[in-house]
Formats: C-alpha cells, structure tokens, sequence
C-alpha cells in the first residue's frame, strides 16, 4: 500500500466493479463497496481493454502487482467511484469549435482528457466535419467507430499507436457524402441516360440512313455510268455462199439434155449430102 499511503485526502465507499469479460458488456454495471474508507478505486488495463475494476484491497494480488510496475495501464483514484476512466495513454482531445475555435484552427494548442472506458473493444479518437464545424473527441463503442469510419468527413486514430491525443490533424470537409443518393439526382442521372440512348439511336439511325444514301447513291453512278458508255458492236459473221435452189438446177439440166437431144435429132434427120 506504499503506492497510497501518501495521496489519500478522501474517504471512498464504493468503487465501479467489473471482473473479466464482464467488462466488456456495455449493459453490466455494478459497484463494489469498500472494507475500509481509507481504500482506494482501481481499473487494470491489458491492450487498452478493462481487464478488472473495484476496490483496491479486494482486487486480485496479480493486478496489484501490474498496477505497481512501471509504465502499466493501471489507473488508481481516490473518490467515490472514480474509476470510470481510461487511462492517460488512452487520452483524445474533446471540444467543439462552437465552444473553442482552437479546435477547428489549432488543435496542437489543445490539451487532451481521458476518455471514458470502451466496453465494447478498445478506446478510440475521432475528428470530424459537418458543415465547416469541427469536433473531436472519443469513440468508446463499435457503433461510434463504424459510424465514424463510413464517414468520409470522419477520422479515427488509435492513442496507442499513434500517440495520446492523435486526434489533432487539421480538418478540410469533403463534398462528397455517405448519405443515400437525392431522388431527383437519381431522375436526372435516368434522364441523361436516356437522352443519350436516344442521341445514339438517332445517330445510329442517320449513319443508317446516310449508308443507304451513299449505296444508293453508288447504284445510280454505276447505272449511269453503265448507260453512257458506247455500245458494243455485234459480232461480223462470215458471209456465206447461198446454195443453189434444187428446182432451178433441175430444170438447167433438163435444158441442157433437151439441147443435146434437138441437136442430136437434128444430126440424124438432116439428109445426107
């Protein structure tokens, strides 16, 4: 009890009580009375999580021995129920530039507080933006974070990693937003798309009808071209000797044989001189 003896000013009676994963549920609160007034509150820390709160005579031998080494998450108060915060390492700056400007314009001027204890997981600082106000301060339960994180406006920091009181980087508010898409800009965006199917199916349509036009086009030039040019003589067949008509040869050579025969008739009748 060295670590006591010289800083009690105040009687506790009581102090908050958790053991084990029982510090973890958001809905369990509890409270431990005190054997002696001269006692004093405690919460033990492992990885930024509560491991253990109560009374300081009646935690656990291995928790007071944590709590007496140095440089441990070990968090030990003198008033009445005092212990409901977390730990120096796991301090976050906590203002509105509503109530401080510095909190918007200069962060680093500002001192961080404690937070209170996480239940559910660990101790987080966030930084936020809506609407050109700032404010920053601590995320203890998974829903803050979550809600945090699906905010582009919102950073989250880790103090154990980062440092106590990481949360000071100046802020700059991003336009865009998580909120649902506005119905009218829905109707718009629908709109445009359809004046665009329609451009390209009216394009589609007047390429169409330009290629008809140009095949179109194309015919006639080849028809035309196709009339205008010179025709094409017709082949010259041979000439060809006309056969004689069978009758007329007939009768030239009866002519004949009537000639031979006259002048043979006439031979022979003439008298003989």
């Amino acid at each position: 009890m060295s670590l006591l003896c010289c800083s009690r000013a105040q009687a506790v009676d009581s102090c908050v009580y958790c053991r084990g994963i029982n510090c973890q549920r958001s809905s369990y609160a509890a409270t431990e009375l005190c054997v002696d007034r001269l006692d004093a509150c405690v919460s033990v820390f492992q990885g930024g999580r509560v491991q253990a709160q109560g009374c300081w005579e009646k935690v656990e031998e291995r928790w007071r021995i944590q709590c007496q080494e140095q440089g441990t998450q070990c968090e030990i108060c003198l008033t009445e129920k005092c212990n409901n915060v977390s730990p120096r390492q796991l301090s976050c700056l906590q203002c509105q530039d509503t109530q401080d400007e510095q909190c918007r314009t200069a962060p680093e001027q500002l001192i961080g507080k404690r937070c209170g204890i996480a239940r559910t997981g660990r101790t987080f600082c966030y930084a936020s933006i809506k609407d050109q106000h700032v404010e920053r301060g601590c995320a203890l339960n998974l829903t803050q974070q979550r809600s945090c994180l699906e905010d582009i406006n919102c950073q989250l920091c880790d103090p154990l990693e980062l440092g106590a009181s990481c949360n000071k980087q100046l802020l700059q508010e991003n336009e865009a937003t998580t909120a649902p898409p506005d119905t009218s800009s829905s109707t718009s965006s629908s709109s445009s798309s359809s004046s665009t199917s329609t451009t390209s199916s009216s394009s589609s349509s007047s390429s169409s009808t330009s290629t008809t036009s140009s095949s179109s086009s194309s015919s006639t030039s080849t028809s035309t071209t196709t009339t205008a040019a010179p025709p094409t003589a017709p082949p010259t067949l041979p000439p060809t000797t006309a056969k004689p008509n069978s009758a007329a040869t007939f009768n030239l050579n009866n002519l004949a044989f009537l000639l031979l025969f006259a002048q043979l008739v006439n031979f022979v009748c003439q008298p003989n001189k």
